[in-house]
């Protein structure tokens, strides 16, 4: 009885390159529209207005008016941005694990 947690033969370099080419293409199976969608529904569970990404921008825009009302771009603009990508890149990952977990889609 062999102790190795793997079968005898089970060549570790090529699962870890497998799997790499199964993560990659159920990255590519994902459509932006499946993304907003998760990002979303995570913005939409976010309990504390103070927490969500758009709040700095929202009371700036309360205060001083937006681009529209006052003629100038809230300086923090490129923030919303930046606020948001750590939410894309966790949809990301939830989609794509999702995907990686119906193996059936993924026989070769």
């Amino acid at each position: 009885m062999s102790s190795l947690p793997y079968p005898v033969g089970h060549d570790i370099a090529t699962q870890a390159e497998l799997n790499e080419k199964r993560y990659e293409r159920a990255l590519k199976a994902l459509s932006p529209g499946d993304v907003l969608a998760t990002v979303d529904d995570m913005v939409s569970q976010i309990l504390d207005a103070h927490d969500h990404p758009l709040y700095e921008l929202v009371v700036h825009c309360l205060q001083h008016g937006t681009a529209k009302s006052s003629g100038k771009r809230p300086y923090m603009s490129e923030m919303v941005g930046a606020s948001y990508e750590p939410l894309i890149d966790r949809a990301i990952t939830r989609l794509a694990e999702e995907k990686l977990a119906d193996f059936g889609a993924w026989e070769d």
